[in-house]
């Protein structure tokens, strides 16, 4: 009776299920009452190939050998099978795959019968329709439709992305690759791509000029496309494409060129600024801007709307009085964007010499008077005199590394042109201190971005990174024009603890009167100031210009599809209006700060640096030594066995 009893009393389910146990434990209400989770147990693979139409105790049986070998191959004990098993529990048992081997794994006839499986195992997924109980996986990404764009906006698009075509000294970026790469894809992406390249085509190194002018040159009816029409814009590096016996042509590139907007002559050199007194050759070049270019625009009917003045071809003075003479004629006469590069006179130069350089200057400034953009980078004859000569209805002033250039000329052209300012950058002005700043509100009262950089590079010391000024505001606080969107001031110099303070309190004072600000850097370099002075500030002013200008406010999410019912939007609409007014109300409970000033947290960057390092022009990180190279990368033999493809990496 006993035995009876303990033959009819239900076993325990084993803590872990085998292949090819067939026990009554193996049913599923025995598995479903397992406290030890299902990933624990590791599921067999098998390449098997999957069928609807195949009975279950086929593939019952299947699964069971496939499994049995596997087992055996890895040397894993398993269960002797009972004799008596029923076609029930065969037919209820879940299927699982097996496991290979390795070698089958990596045979090409495994791996095909595991992509088929796998794609038959998602259009299973895509066919089934989901049911409101058992949601999706996941939500499908919004892609946007690329290829119905509008052809302007995809040039924009393309022209943004790729943009700067190449780095300091015509260094490749791979934005020419990425255009070249990107039109392949469609015939709207290729449309605009070309656009985008051809608008200032790249013609650097020689090869590519070579080639974009034979294919200028070629026969009108073997292109579909006039590719000259679509050039606005020339970057010709003048050392390697016009000076050298393999470069080209500018006279036979003006004439494909009917829509040309702008020519830009540059030496690979005008990057090097602190290389200049180490390279003496580098200075000069013998080649000057020839007459036949400009009788090309002329003749050609070209209206130039930027150009750019370089004193290295050949002299400054030589430079002066080209422009002089050129910007009186039809080409020049609706110039709106004007840049001069390199105007400084020989050592030797006298009084008589300067005042006739700033007499050319002045004269090639009155020609132009349609010009919105002015632009001097590395002129030394740019000083107190030369800037009375500016024009006074510019909207963007850049001046760099000018080293005559004082605060007060500065500030005396200010109070007669600065009223139509929109733009204004500063960067390296070694004799400039920022006692304009002042009453800037009132010098530019239409000003939008403010750009300071006061790191110094000055060739001819060796005190090149010293400013020559003694005082960096000499004037008090400067006061911030209302309508400033982006103020950027990097390596303050001269600047005491006390003078940061009141720079910086200055802003926070300020802050109800700039509503627009989006952006504010600020990087000073204390001077007579200890670790601990400028830890002090750091945590008293980076929170405070943080909770008065950072804006806490996420980007907004994609919106929502409509309610179909009108009483559903009558009551969003509701809800959103008592949520604005919970929120203008808790904005009206904290906009006000410690020291009593309103709250403007709308900018998306606020950045303060204060230490007291000696600024570089390039400075290095840690991740600047850092080796990119994977450990495991073998040697390269010479030869590329990976192919480029756009397809699948099988």
């Amino acid at each position: 009776m006993s035995s009876t009893h303990r033959s009819s009393r239900p076993r325990r389910a084993p803590l872990a299920r085998y292949t090819n146990d067939d026990s009554d434990s193996g049913d599923l209400g025995a598995s479903e009452h397992r406290s030890r989770p299902s990933r624990s147990v590791r599921r067999v693979q098998t390449y098997r190939e999957s069928s609807d139409n195949s009975s279950d105790e086929s593939s019952t049986a299947i699964s069971e050998a496939s499994s049995e070998e596997v087992l055996c191959t890895r040397g894993t004990k398993s269960r002797p099978a009972p004799r008596r098993q029923s076609l029930d529990m065969k037919s209820r048992k879940r299927k699982q795959p097996s496991r290979t081997t390795p070698a089958a794994a990596s045979s090409f006839n495994s791996y095909k019968r595991r992509k088929v499986q796998a794609t038959e195992s998602h259009s299973k997924l895509a066919t089934a329709k989901p049911t409101p109980s058992t949601p999706l996986l996941s939500s499908p990404q919004r892609v946007p439709p690329w290829q119905q764009l509008p052809y302007h906006v995809l040039v924009s698009i393309m022209k943004y992305a790729a943009f700067p075509l190449y780095e300091k000294a015509s260094r490749s970026n791979g934005s020419i690759n990425w255009l070249c790469s990107t039109s392949l894809l469609c015939r709207s992406f290729h449309d605009a791509c070309m656009a985008a390249l051809l608008y200032s085509p790249p013609l650097y190194p020689a090869w590519r000029a070579s080639g974009l002018l034979r294919l200028l040159e070629s026969s009108p009816m073997a292109l579909t496309r006039e590719y000259g029409k679509r050039i606005h814009h020339l970057d010709i590096e003048v050392k390697h494409l016009l000076c050298k016996k393999s470069g080209i042509s500018l006279d036979t590139l003006l004439c494909h060129t009917p829509l040309l907007q702008g020519i830009r002559l540059y030496s690979n050199e005008d990057d090097f600024n602190t290389l200049i007194w180490a390279q003496p050759t580098a200075q000069r070049l013998h080649w000057t801007y020839p007459a036949e270019m400009f009788d090309r625009l002329n003749t050609g009917g070209i209206m130039l709307k930027s150009f750019e003045w370089n004193g290295r071809f050949s002299t400054a003075m030589e430079a002066l009085e080209t422009a002089m003479n050129v910007h009186s004629s039809a080409s020049f006469a609706r110039l709106r964007h004007l840049s001069f590069l390199n105007l400084t006179l020989a050592e030797k130069a006298d009084d008589a010499d300067l005042a006739k350089a700033h007499s050319l200057l002045a004269a090639a400034l009155r020609h132009s008077s349609e010009l919105k953009s002015l632009a001097f980078r590395n002129c030394a004859l740019l000083d107190e005199v030369a800037a009375t000569a500016l024009p006074l209805n510019l909207e963007h002033l850049e001046l760099s590394h000018c080293p005559s250039l004082t605060s007060e000329a500065l500030e005396h052209y200010l109070r007669l042109g600065g009223g139509s300012l929109r733009t204004l950058k500063l960067f390296g002005n070694q004799s400039m201190s920022l006692g304009f700043m002042a009453g800037l509100q009132e010098l530019c009262p239409r000003l939008r971005g403010l750009e300071v950089d006061m790191l110094y590079v000055d060739p001819t010391s060796y005190r090149d990174r010293d400013p020559l000024y003694d005082e960096l505001l000499p004037n008090g606080p400067p006061t911030w024009p209302t309508e400033l969107v982006t103020i950027s001031v990097e390596n303050l110099r001269q600047l005491s603890a006390a003078d940061a303070e009141a720079f910086l309190t200055s802003l926070v004072n300020s802050s109800e009167h700039l509503p627009f600000l989006r952006k504010l850097n600020i990087k000073a370099i204390l001077k007579g100031s200890s670790w601990r002075d400028r830890a002090k500030l750091r945590k008293t002013w980076l929170p405070k210009l943080q909770t008065v200008f950072l804006s806490s406010a996420e980007p907004s999410s994609v919106a929502s599809e409509p309610s179909n019912t009108t009483a559903q939007r009558q009551s969003s609409r509701i809800a959103n209006s008592q949520l604005r007014k919970s929120s203008v109300d808790a904005q009206a409970d904290d906009s006000v700060t410690g020291t009593g000033k309103p709250v403007q947290p709308r900018c998306e960057v606020v950045n303060l640096v204060l230490s007291d390092q000696r600024p570089s022009q390039d400075q290095f990180q840690e991740a600047d030594f850092l080796d990119d190279e994977p450990d495991d990368d073998a040697d390269w033999n010479g030869r590329d066995t990976e192919m480029d493809s756009a397809g699948y990496a099988w």
